[in-house]
């Protein structure tokens, strides 16, 4: 059995505009996600032919949990409500991606103080460390955050459209095919 092969993988369906895109994402010392021959992420139209691949190849595939990763949370962004567990997912997820075809995203900058601290605020949003009875931290956002969210967002599905091969502007708004 080769590297591949022992990995646990888990489909992540990434939609674009109408297009989906079924992915393999999978955890280890460094998560990441399957490429291709070319170094693109492995992907597939419908989760069938995604699960028929996983099985040829012989892949341990979970297909009851499939994370949906869409481009819709680009519009009004900036004015819409921060749930901080779906952007907090959408924020390492596209990580994951940036990392696995080797590009530099801007959510990964550990310089930049006002990136690490909106990081740090969608994490303890997600009050994962509240115990039962402790008050839930629930943070109010500023308009320069919004807009570090959004540019952060924006650049992570520029990656990912590079990661698909496709042509997307993901500068306002969602994606537009170019």
């Amino acid at each position: 059995m080769n590297e591949v092969q022992q990995k646990n993988y888990w489909l992540v369906k990434f939609k674009i505009l109408q297009e989906e895109y079924y992915t393999f994402w999978y955890e280890d010392d460094i998560d990441g996600f399957l490429l291709d021959q070319n170094g693109l992420l492995k992907s597939y139209p419908t989760k069938e032919e995604a699960v028929y691949f996983a099985k040829a190849e012989g892949f341990c595939l979970n297909t009851k949990a499939v994370l949906c990763i869409s481009s819709g949370i680009l519009r009004n962004i900036k004015k819409r409500k921060i749930r901080c567990n779906l952007f907090l997912n959408y924020w390492n997820t596209l990580s994951d991606v940036a990392h696995s075809i080797h590009c530099q995203f801007i959510g990964d900058d550990r310089e930049n103080e006002t990136v690490q601290h909106i990081y740090e605020k969608l994490f303890y949003g997600c009050n994962v460390l509240v115990k039962k009875g402790e008050e839930h931290y629930r943070p109010v956002w500023s308009k320069k955050e919004r807009r570090w969210i959004a540019k952060v967002m924006k650049d992570g599905f520029r990656i990912l459209a590079k990661g698909l091969n496709l042509n997307c502007n993901f500068t306002r708004g969602e994606s537009r095919f170019s």
